[in-house]
């Protein structure tokens, strides 16, 4: 009987935790702007048939080779709670030379020690974890920028929840409630 009853707590606090886990999901076409490369784009498989994008260049890169410019989408976001925020994109990817962006919260320089996303399943959408934000409760820009062309993001999702328990498996609604203007 103590077994059942401490069972039964573990699973009502594993749930209420959960719940309380907060969770922000942004459509890429509703950025505040995007520069130079980076733009809006049009794709029917995308949610709402939009994404955020830097196009395949010719020729395009069989190596390495670097953006050619810093083209980004900022958006700026209110985080409800202070936490640490596992970063997810739903990513379309040309090929292992157009398969990243750099992900930056409040900073607007790339450097060595940037992070990005990437992974190597390729002209798929597909959800991709990122890097892990550490955010404060309040207002902050999220800035996804121009790492290799032929890279797509429909979607990124913010959550406390961490990636060993939980990732997205479908198109998400979009919570306006978390976007400034």
């Amino acid at each position: 009987m103590r077994y059942l009853v401490a069972a039964i707590a573990f699973v009502f606090v594993f749930s209420c935790t959960a719940a309380m886990a907060a969770k922000i999901v942004v459509e890429g076409e509703h950025c505040l702007g995007t520069t130079k490369s980076m733009k809006v784009m049009s794709d029917p498989a995308a949610s709402g048939g939009k994404c955020i994008g830097v196009a395949v260049r010719r020729p395009h890169a069989t190596t390495e080779t670097g953006p050619a410019d810093d083209g980004h989408a900022t958006f700026k976001i209110s985080v409800p709670e202070a936490g640490t925020y596992q970063f997810w994109g739903r990513c379309w990817w040309w090929d292992a030379c157009g398969n990243s962006f750099f992900v930056m919260a409040d900073k607007t320089t790339v450097t060595s020690s940037t992070p990005y996303i990437t992974d190597q399943l390729f002209r798929k959408w597909h959800w991709v974890a990122g890097p892990t934000l550490t955010l404060s409760k309040g207002t902050h820009q999220i800035r996804i920028q121009y790492r290799e062309d032929g890279s797509e993001l429909d979607q990124f999702i913010l959550t406390t929840t961490p990636k060993s328990r939980w990732q997205p498996s479908r198109i998400e609604t979009e919570t306006p409630q978390y976007l400034v203007r």
